[in-house]
């Protein structure tokens, strides 16, 4: 008899825990609704920030891709146009994808760390030397073609195209292992 008492007991208060947690609400916790609000705007924000850094992380992959094989295709480049076509890919591909990473909305008072600080830093390395390799390589086939050496910073287009690529590769490892 005490066992079943027991059970009844037991069977009695499962049944108003459930129905009592059942009709818990936030005002049970202590939580005025005003601080449980969730901004529209500021989820808008996130859903769309979200949807330009995963594009962002996807032409990056492809924009690696494209990067190796303008560096493995280097030594071709006197021979054929395959080089120049990969670069052109490599530098289309590149500002789509620091276009999406620039124009992800970025919620006030956040500040970078970790990982995402140092592959915004290398963006600072790269993103110039992309900016001035195509240039460089576009100058050095010109002296190709009418047979002039290059000189100067001209002649400096494989060791800058070397430090983009470099950087760029680092930037993305940065994210892979997320330190």
């Amino acid at each position: 008899m005490k066992n079943t008492l027991f059970v009844f007991a037991l069977l009695i208060l499962t049944c108003y825990s459930q129905r009592t947690l059942a009709e818990l609400s936030l005002g049970d916790l202590s939580f005025n609704p005003d601080q449980v609000k969730v901004d529209p705007k500021i989820t808008e924000m996130m859903e769309v920030r979200q949807h330009k850094l995963q594009i962002h992380q996807k032409l990056g992959l492809a924009t690696m891709a494209a990067m190796t094989a303008t560096v493995l295709l280097a030594d071709n480049a006197k021979k054929n146009d395959v080089h120049k076509i990969a670069g052109i890919t490599s530098g289309l591909l590149y500002w789509t994808t620091a276009y999406f990473s620039l124009s992800a909305p970025k919620p006030e008072g956040i500040k970078d760390s970790g990982s995402s600080q140092i592959h915004r830093a290398l963006a600072w390395v790269h993103a110039p030397l992309m900016a001035i390799v195509p240039v460089l390589g576009y100058l050095h086939k010109e002296n190709d073609l009418k047979g002039k050496k290059s000189t100067g910073i001209v002649n400096a287009h494989g060791a800058l195209a070397s430090a983009a690529y470099i950087s760029f590769m680092s930037a993305g490892l940065v994210m892979y292992f997320d330190f």
